[in-house]
């Protein structure tokens, strides 16, 4: 998998096509009028901002941090896992 600084630095298109083909989805939320949708790609985190009423991407955060993890705590359910 590509790192983390090698991702940071490719082009916006680039990065949506790497999302696309090897990320794992994992959850998403919604603030204000955008969605923010959560992948995984082996060793890092990319988040996605999607502006649903204009039909376009805003952003790609990628992080390697569990701080940046925070706003998706409350919706993940472990409940059902099988330890």
């Amino acid at each position: 998998m590509i790192p983390l600084d090698d991702f940071k630095i490719l082009p916006f298109d680039k990065k949506c096509d790497f999302i696309t083909v090897f990320a794992d989805y994992l959850i998403y939320r919604t603030e204000d009028d955008n969605k923010f949708y959560l992948y995984y790609l082996g060793g890092y985190f990319v988040e996605v901002c999607y502006a649903p009423y204009e039909n376009k991407v805003l952003g790609i955060n990628a992080f390697d941090t569990t701080d940046d993890l925070a706003p998706y705590l409350n919706d993940i359910q472990i409940g059902e896992l099988a330890f």
